[in-house]
């Protein structure tokens, strides 16, 4: 199991939100990946809506030892995925939003365990 932990910076909608990041299989392709935030207020207006917590994420490597690596869900539908990579005990993710390539947030997670 692997776990990250940072900040969810996507104005307007997330100030600082804490922002989770759990393999429970570790870092091996098609594993496990919960992803876990809130928004500060949604495009509803809700505040502090949770994250998409339904999402079944797997994780892709993307090469052979899963330092660049693609968390998204099985069929490719969802409107939020990461693209990311690590190095040692942190990971960076680019968070992508729907099929708009410019549309993203650069988050940067610190290993807990």
């Amino acid at each position: 199991m692997s776990l990250y932990v940072g900040k969810l910076n996507y104005s307007p909608y997330a100030s600082n939100e804490n922002f989770l990041l759990d393999l429970p299989d570790g870092w091996i392709t098609h594993g496990r990946a919960h992803v876990f935030s809130t928004f500060t207020q949604d495009a509803g207006g809700v505040n502090q809506r949770p994250f998409d917590l339904t999402t079944a994420y797997v994780l892709r490597a993307v090469n052979d030892d899963a330092t660049s690596f693609v968390i998204r869900d099985l069929d490719n539908r969802k409107f939020y995925w990461f693209a990311g990579t690590r190095e040692g005990d942190k990971v960076t993710l680019n968070m992508h939003v729907g099929g708009d390539p410019t549309s993203q947030s650069t988050l940067t997670l610190d290993k807990v365990k």
